[in-house]
């Protein structure tokens, strides 16, 4: 779980500041994690949220290496300031041992349960006297001074960090994580920054939310808060966070680590939509306020707004202005593609397929996943032209294919900065593919765009367009604005429209990932040329090479607009259905197809909901949701936003995504 897997930049914004010096001053000044002041009385109603979960799925990897870095210093500072032995942090601690192992607050069989595999029998007996010690009244000041006299005793004694970090993930986090499901509830409701932006201060002031005294008057409120548990009542605990700095004073070191937790917690908010998601819903989709998300009804794909994304993508000179928003550690070259497939929205649902494949795409394949997930593309059969779009993939030996039968691709993960993705035409009547060179993702600078604004919705641009079936109609890109582009394909049912989709955003990091924040919205994702002579211009927008320029479309993009058949003369309000899947999804189909899988085999591994899905699946899930069944059921923005809030209640992520495993993992009968 450690985070530099990540490449983090939230992680980055909240610890770039913390000093050694921080971690030493908070490691005196801290409450021990087992010290519990006298208590004042909950209230009866309080219902504790169950601890069913690996702690690893209860927080973020942002959040774990926060406490590490508070709790233990890191590597370097266990091993140059520690120096791998016993040591008394002060205040009411006892003698600690590794990763915040504090003797005083654990029994005889406590540590030899938690030790005797990890220290030799020797140093157990060496360290016993200190077992159960607590520097606490009464006569503290002679307790201090035997702990002092003690330290030395036992200086020789070593916990590497590779065992002291062990034995932190494997005992201490849980056993604390289980104090914090105890104390509070609520607890499923909140995103994973959330959950453990409050760990860390259990961590450091323990589970004491129902301790008396003006001290903790904030650890009071946030359990009156979480008990309540409503959205409102939520949004108010980083204020509270903030609000401890009183005890310790503003320049404080644990000032400071409450400062951390208050944005931890509120980057949560941000990506969860657990604040307002409603609200945001009436807003951006123009739904009456006062109606509930589960009387809703689909909104028809004909509904359109104007672009949110669209107008923002600027030429090469453009992206400068972007980079000017960039801090020492985190800039647009801060921005990964999510190494981790489970963690990625797009391949989630995957369930770890093979990386990298190699293999034959036919006609049939596309027809299969079509039907699979129940997609309804425009057209007669015998005649339709369907744009197909493979997010992560390239063709194996060119950058393009003109009407073939079939075409050698190879699966892979985009970058946010070159080509990696295909766009083709896959002609029904004819059975002939063609494909070419593209990119489905936004450009890292966008990425870094909408996460350096993050604080500021209004201004948020960047988003990456889910896997789905969509609706593409010609018209012009950034009309009426510079760098506008005639006869693209526009997300929208109009050529001059914006249909209103469900995006995700990424607001707390650089990378896209399954806690994200998912936003209804009218994005404009629209099919263009990258306009650029490396890479490619993109808000959120599906590119290929080539240029719009005085007056002439070329490169592949030219290419593209005659094999999807957009002859001279003006081709607006011509509609094409465009269907948006991943490499890894094509070549699991074509995989299928090669054994001759038999059906059922097909169904588990292909069979999905998602958005543009259609028929009696779909008007399960809207009644196992609890939304009104469309007469034509489809899976639009109401109901993929409904299945987001029901992963996200659950599993505490998202990918908007339904298989057959899923369903029966979410208790929804629609397969």
């Amino acid at each position: 779980m450690l985070l530099s897997e990540y490449g983090s930049a939230l992680s980055s914004r909240l610890l770039s500041t913390v000093t050694d010096m921080d971690v030493d001053q908070a490691r005196q000044e801290s409450e021990p994690a087992d010290f519990q002041p006298q208590s004042q009385a909950a209230p009866s109603i309080l219902e504790t949220t169950p601890l069913s979960s690996d702690w690893r799925d209860l927080i973020s990897p942002v959040a774990y290496e926060f406490i590490v870095r508070w709790e233990t210093g890191g590597p370097a500072y266990y091993k140059q300031v520690i120096k791998e032995a016993p040591i008394w942090p002060g205040y009411a601690s006892g003698v600690t041992i590794g990763c915040g192992y504090d003797l005083g607050y654990h029994t005889a069989s406590q540590f030899a349960a938690d030790w005797s595999s990890r220290l030799k029998a020797a140093a157990i007996s060496r360290l016993s006297p200190a077992v159960g010690f607590k520097t606490v009244q009464p006569n503290r000041d002679a307790k201090v001074a035997w702990v002092k006299g003690f330290i030395p005793q036992v200086a020789d004694i070593k916990i590497n960090w590779d065992v002291a970090i062990e034995q932190f993930d494997t005992s201490k986090m849980p056993k604390l994580l289980r104090d914090l499901y105890g104390a509070l509830d609520s607890l499923d409701r909140l995103h994973p920054h959330c959950r453990g932006a409050l760990l860390s201060l259990v961590f450091n002031r323990g589970a004491s939310f129902a301790a008396a005294g003006e001290r903790y008057a904030e650890m009071r409120e946030i359990a009156r808060l979480m008990r309540t548990g409503g959205d409102t009542e939520i949004r108010q605990i980083p204020a509270q966070l903030r609000s401890m700095k009183r005890i310790w004073g503003e320049n404080s070191s644990l000032a400071k680590r409450r400062e951390g937790e208050a944005e931890l917690f509120e980057a949560g908010l941000a990506e969860s939509g657990t604040v307002g998601i409603m609200a945001m819903l009436a807003s951006q989709m123009e739904a009456p306020e006062a109606a509930p998300l589960s009387r809703l009804r689909e909104l028809p794909e004909s509904e359109t707004a104007p672009a949110s994304d669209e107008i923002a993508e600027p030429d090469e000179e453009g992206l400068l202005e972007i980079e000017a928003l960039a801090v020492p550690g985190v800039s647009p070259d801060s921005v990964k593609w999510n190494p981790d497939d489970s963690r990625q929205p797009d391949y989630a649902h995957l369930d770890g397929a093979p990386i990298g494949q190699t293999f034959t795409l036919r006609p049939g394949d596309l027809e299969q996943l079509i039907t699979m997930n129940g997609f309804r593309v425009l057209g007669d059969p015998a005649e339709a032209r369907i744009i197909f779009m493979l997010r992560g993939a390239r063709l194996a030996n060119s950058d393009k294919a003109l009407d073939h039968e079939a075409l050698l691709l190879t699966d892979q993960r985009p970058d946010h900065r070159s080509f990696r993705c295909v766009i083709g035409v896959y002609d029904r009547a004819r059975q002939r593919l063609s494909a070419f060179k593209a990119s489905t993702v936004p450009n890292a600078h966008y990425v870094f765009k909408c996460f350096s604004l993050a604080n500021q919705p209004a201004k948020w641009i960047g988003n990456i367009l889910p896997t789905g079936c969509y609706t593409f109609t010609v018209g012009t890109h950034k009309r009426g604005q510079p760098g506008e582009i005639p006869e693209v394909l526009r997300l929208s049912t109009s050529a001059a429209g914006a249909s209103t989709v469900l995006v995700l955003r990424s607001l707390s990091d650089l990378i896209y990932d399954t806690m994200d924040h998912w936003q209804t919205t009218a994005p404009g994702d629209n099919i263009h040329p990258g306009q650029m002579s490396s890479g490619f211009s993109s808000a959120g927008c599906l590119t290929l090479p080539g240029f719009w320029r005085a007056g002439v479309h070329s490169g592949l993009w030219k290419e593209f607009r005659d094999a999807i058949g957009l002859a001279a003369g003006n081709n607006d309000g011509k509609q094409y259905s465009g269907v948006l899947l991943t490499g890894t999804d094509a070549a699991l189909a074509a995989s299928l197809r090669e054994r001759a899988a038999p059906q059922g085999d097909i169904e588990v591994a292909l069979r999905r909901l998602r958005y543009g899905s259609r028929g009696e699946a779909v008007g399960k899930l809207q009644d196992a949701l609890g939304l009104d069944r469309d007469t034509d059921p489809m899976l639009g923005p109401i109901t993929r936003m409904a299945l987001v809030q029901r992963q996200q209640t659950m599993f505490g992520k998202a990918d908007g995504i339904l298989s057959p495993q899923s369903a029966t993992a979410l208790g929804l009968d629609v397969f």
